[in-house]
């Protein structure tokens, strides 16, 4: 018998494919450490291929909702969380609609009109094709493509990204490494 607070997932990569399903705390925690496996294999130049996620019941994001308050506007949350790319942006977007906005105007999708309109409140400068920065954003893993429609939703890489990769924790991270030495310059490069 299956509980109605149960999730189920399936990730698939390539020719790999993982199930799976439990309470919603531990199907948080195992996507999310294939989020960083993933995102660390992508930075080393391991295997590509699509990154599917298929959620047989309610999304395990659904209940977490957002530690903000709906007086969050989308330029403070913009500014707090200072992406350094407009795909970066296109995930902050993303889950400024559907965590962090006041709840009447909550969206889960976001199209080209509507990161086009985020940019534009969030006083940042507008990319040249809306529809490529999403398009983009989708190929980074941030999110993923519901059709021809030109829908795009937030996934769980994307979530953490902003959740735990932007703002004030990119800062700490900063704030960590060592500063690079600097070399001097030989007698004939002077």
């Amino acid at each position: 018998m299956k509980n109605k607070d149960s999730y189920k997932v399936q990730i698939k990569m390539g020719d790999a494919e993982v199930n799976v399903e439990g309470a919603e705390s531990g199907v948080v925690k195992i996507v999310e450490a294939l989020s960083d496996v993933l995102r660390g294999s992508r930075r080393s130049g391991g295997p590509s291929g699509s990154f599917v996620t298929s959620m047989a019941v309610p999304s395990p994001l659904a209940g977490s909702g957002s530690h903000r308050g709906p007086s969050t506007n989308i330029r403070s949350f913009f500014e707090e969380k200072q992406p350094s790319s407009d795909i970066e942006a296109a995930a902050v977007a993303a889950y400024y609609n559907q965590y962090a906005a006041p709840e009447t105007s909550r969206r889960d999708t976001i199209d080209a009109s509507s990161l086009q309109e985020a940019f534009r409140l969030a006083k940042r400068p507008l990319p040249a094709r809306t529809i490529y920065t999403l398009t983009n954003a989708r190929n980074a893993g941030y999110l993923d493509s519901l059709g021809e429609g030109g829908q795009f939703r937030l996934n769980a890489v994307g979530y953490n990204l902003v959740e735990h990769g932007l703002g004030s924790s990119r800062q700490m991270e900063k704030r960590k490494r060592k500063p690079e030495k600097q070399h001097r310059k030989s007698a004939h490069e002077k």
